[in-house]
């Protein structure tokens, strides 16, 4: 049996390599996380925390481009150079999955529970989400308010809605010292949501647009976003779904928001009071150079946006949400 994290107490989860940052803070649950892999792959992405132990005693760069079929050798048993020795799935009391892939590595296995975490509808047809709802080792959360009411409509199916959670202390206090419009999205120009609305509506303007994948920029770490959030006047958002977790990183920070529309964002942007909703590129144009030029109500609009995030995206309460459902599940104390 793999060793527990000292101090870590609860169902002991895999976590199969997905999207750094929803992976990283699911990791700070506490829970006794086991990754498979090594976390030095995400290292510019977010900090190991604490609680998590590396199946691989090292990184390779061939693990970024690891496929299914490389996961599926690995929890086959197969030999992997560094690899600490584990029995899949008896070792473990759950394993966590996002990604639609990852539900089908571990579909023929119907020992040990699993946990899907599903953002999008569109992640899975129909027959596979009956199948999935419909079998007693898998539970289904979401953190999209849209896509819970999406599964209740759809299937008949109540699942766990579980807001992302951020360490107030880890983000702030907002300074907004440097006057240009910060976006933190990767690959924007190639997912095709509003990049060309974006380089419209900001032409002239100062910005800074950050791509962790775009080879042409430096790489940065965790702590030079954070240290970019902080400084930056205005945030611009954008995404496929309501929420980011860099929009509600921005809003603990204390930053304004400037958002193109999107289905849910009134969730998250209020109209007037902790930023601007828009609908095209003159608005968001307008938005931006009104806070780039008034910082008192940069000011005022970041305020709101932090002390919305401290109401509903306090780490505390999304830990304690996600360690009940975990425990309550596998019937494992934590």
């Amino acid at each position: 049996m793999l060793p527990l994290p000292p101090g870590a107490k609860g169902p002991r989860t895999l976590v199969i390599p997905t999207h750094p940052g929803v992976q990283y803070h699911f990791c700070r649950s506490e829970l006794p996380i086991y990754f498979l892999g090594h976390w030095d792959q995400f290292q510019y992405w977010r900090p190991q925390p604490w609680n998590v132990t590396n199946l691989f005693d090292t990184f390779a760069e061939a693990h970024l481009s690891f496929e299914p079929a490389d996961h599926a050798r690995v929890l086959a048993g197969a030999d992997e150079p560094g690899r600490l020795p584990f029995s899949f799935p008896d070792d473990f009391d759950l394993t966590w999955l996002m990604f639609n892939w990852q539900w089908k590595l571990v579909r023929h296995e119907t020992r040990g529970k699993k946990l899907y975490r599903v953002a999008k509808p569109a992640e899975l047809d129909h027959a596979e989400w009956q199948e999935l709802l419909g079998r007693p080792d898998v539970r289904v959360a979401s953190f999209y308010p849209n896509t819970v009411a999406w599964l209740k409509e759809t299937f008949g199916v109540t699942v766990p809605y579980v807001p992302l959670g951020l360490d107030p202390d880890a983000y702030g206090p907002w300074r907004g010292e440097t006057p240009h419009v910060l976006s933190i999205i990767h690959s924007w120009q190639e997912r095709g949501w509003h990049y060309r609305t974006y380089r419209e509506a900001t032409q002239g303007l100062a910005t800074l647009h950050v791509d962790h994948l775009d080879p042409t920029q430096p790489t940065r770490r965790y702590e030079d976003l954070v240290a970019l959030l902080r400084s930056a006047r205005v945030y611009l958002h954008d995404g496929e779904q309501e929420y980011t977790i860099t929009l509600v990183e921005a809003m603990m920070t204390g930053l304004p928001i400037v958002t193109f529309r999107l289905p849910g964002i009134e969730r998250y942007v209020v109209h007037g009071a902790n930023g601007f909703v828009c609908d095209s590129a003159a608005e968001v144009r307008e938005a931006c150079r009104a806070l780039l030029s008034d910082e008192a109500l940069a000011r005022k609009l970041g305020a709101e946006s932090r002390r919305m995030a401290l109401r509903d995206y306090a780490e505390a309460r999304w830990r304690a949400d996600w360690r009940r459902i975990l425990s309550e599940w596998t019937g494992v104390p934590a």
